[in-house]
């Protein structure tokens, strides 16, 4: 893929196409937003290749172990956790005014060679205009692509599983177990089942 430190792609997940850039660029990260017409200091979620670099960027309750958060990000979820968890460098610029940071983390291939292209976790959104639906097909993505920005990589992949179309679930986490569900998404139920195994 050979990106430079301040590129912008577009990819796939497992509910939408997002659209990101490193953690660390902030050039990218204003890109997003002029891309997505969308505010510049609004907050972004952060993608992580492997729960086990999670787990060592943050400090986590006793209660919610390494098996415990690998099945959690199999629900089509985002898990805010408070920035004081952080254990590794996040940018001031990246959160905005909120004190928690959005978290995702997916077992896929292109996610995982995104990840070791740029070697650091990325800001991932949808890729859609703001108050336009999020876009679930290759052709779509493509369209996009195209017509409002192509300047950056589009990844496509191989044998692209189709996406559920469906916002992840976002749950706020904080160190005390407290919790709140910010937006349902299509596996809400299974996660508030999940959530509940913190306190059996």
């Amino acid at each position: 893929m050979n990106f430079k430190k301040n590129d912008v792609f577009i990819y796939p997940t497992d509910t939408v196409w997002g659209i990101g850039c490193s953690l660390y660029s902030e050039e990218g990260y204003a890109q997003i937003a002029e891309i997505k017409n969308t505010a510049k200091n609004k907050p972004l979620s952060v993608m992580f290749s492997s729960v086990h670099d999670i787990f060592s960027s943050f400090r986590f309750p006793e209660e919610v172990t390494l098996d415990w958060l690998e099945d959690f990000f199999k629900l089509e979820t985002t898990l805010g956790l408070p920035l004081v968890s952080a254990k590794i460098k996040i940018p001031k610029w990246a959160t905005a005014e909120s004190d928690y940071i959005s978290l995702r983390c997916l077992d896929s291939e292109i996610i995982k060679s995104i990840y070791n292209e740029i070697k650091t976790p990325f800001f991932t959104t949808s890729l859609n205009l703001t108050g336009e639906p999020p876009i679930t097909t290759l052709n779509e993505a493509r369209q996009f692509h195209i017509a409002h920005a192509s300047s950056t990589h589009l990844i496509e992949g191989q044998n692209l599983k189709e996406l559920s179309g469906f916002s992840s679930t976002i749950i706020f986490l904080n160190e005390n177990l407290n919790f709140e569900i910010k937006r349902e998404g299509r596996r809400v139920d299974e996660v508030k089942n999940h959530l509940m195994k913190l306190f059996c």
